[in-house]
């Protein structure tokens, strides 16, 4: 008889293993299988980045391919890069020169592309450098709002379960683009010169917004001439302008050579920062203080 219960007792311990052992591979394997059914979206710039992360929170792996201090304009991803580029669902590109030059060859077949600038487009007329088209839409909060929209409603036809989701977070975050957009308006509506020269012309849809006129060192986008400097200096002394904005990713010994022409200063915008409510905030406080 004891041996009957110590054998009862070993057959309820082993099945209780079995059981408890099965609901932790479950639960291992719905933990692996969530990872893995992650869709990967790919940006070109930190603030596409920002935007996905608003929209999405953790329910998606994102890749950007052009890191933080590196420029859009000549950027070439690293074969790293370009090996995780090969498992995105979708690439939201945003018009940088890059793109075409080094980035869409490696896109995979098997990835979605949609063109945020064409997104944007379709709402806000698209503004110039020279005679090619100026890419730096993620400068201007109305168009950001437009590129928001465009990214919850793509992402949302892939991961239509977390639909409802995306929008009700893309919502939230436009409202508080909206409020960006009415705060920078507010800082920027009592400067008196509303004409600024910058070094590289990325902020030209910022400008458009806000009723200012920028201008660059840069020829077209190019590096100057030495006409056109000795233009753009005659031009600052014309203007009273005391301040040459320049940003992070570029060298800033020529902007200060040409603010100790004027007898001005130089002051640092970061057009590509992660933070991006913040950091436009901090811009347009910046702008209204050196154009006061």
């Amino acid at each position: 008889m004891k041996q009957i219960k110590i054998l009862l007792i070993d057959i309820m311990l082993f099945l209780s293993f079995i059981v408890i052992t099965g609901c932790s591979n479950t639960s291992s394997y719905t933990e692996n299988e969530n990872i893995e059914n992650k869709i990967t979206v790919a940006v070109s710039l930190v603030p596409e980045k920002t935007f996905v992360e608003k929209i999405c929170k953790d329910k998606v792996n994102i890749i950007t391919i052009i890191p933080p201090g590196a420029s859009p304009e000549n950027y070439e991803p690293t074969p790293q890069q370009k090996a995780e580029f090969e498992d995105a669902t979708i690439y939201f590109t945003i018009g940088v020169q890059t793109e075409s030059n080094n980035i869409l060859s490696n896109v995979s077949d098997k990835t979605r592309v949609i063109s945020l600038e064409d997104k944007v487009s379709n709402v806000y007329n698209d503004l110039k450098i020279g005679e090619e088209r100026d890419p730096h839409i993620w400068m201007s909060p109305k168009r950001a709002i437009v590129m928001v929209n465009a990214i919850a409603e793509e992402i949302g036809k892939i991961d239509s379960k977390n639909k409802s989701f995306y929008d009700e977070n893309a919502l939230k975050y436009i409202q508080e683009l909206e409020k960006l957009d009415k705060n920078i308006s507010e800082t920027l509506k009592n400067i008196k010169n509303r004409k600024f020269i910058v070094f590289h012309p990325a902020f030209n849809y910022l400008a458009d917004d806000y009723n200012m006129d920028m201008y660059s060192l840069e020829e077209e986008g190019k590096e100057a001439t030495p006409q056109h400097l000795q233009k753009m200096i005659d031009f600052a002394k014309k203007e009273n302008i005391k301040v040459i904005f320049y940003q992070a990713e570029i060298d800033s010994s020529q902007s200060e050579a040409f603010a100790e022409e004027i007898n001005g200063k130089t002051m640092m915008l970061e057009p590509l920062s992660p933070n991006y409510i913040e950091n436009l905030e901090s811009m347009a406080n910046t702008m209204a203080e050196a154009m006061k």
